[in-house]
């Protein structure tokens, strides 16, 4: 998986998107009133899903971000709407 590269002209950009998905991610499994480890019934491990919340920078795979949208009833395009 390639990383955002510091050098690049997007990298602040990219950054920011990131930021803004995790907090996304975390309001929408709260306000379900789920827990970190009801993410497992969509095929996401609960350390992967606790890395995510954790770290911004954990979301890197679009895979990932495609389990989330599913896992609340979404289309990614929704979810990547930040």
């Amino acid at each position: 998986m390639q990383r955002p590269n510091s050098n690049s002209a997007y990298y602040d950009d990219f950054i920011d998107f990131q930021q803004k998905l995790c907090a996304k991610i975390i309001v929408l499994r709260k306000n379900r009133n789920l827990v970190q480890e009801d993410m497992a019934d969509y095929e996401l491990s609960v350390r992967q899903y606790q890395r995510m919340e954790q770290d911004y920078r954990a979301i890197v795979s679009l895979w990932q971000v495609f389990k989330i949208a599913k896992g609340h009833d979404m289309e990614i395009h929704q979810l990547l709407d930040v």
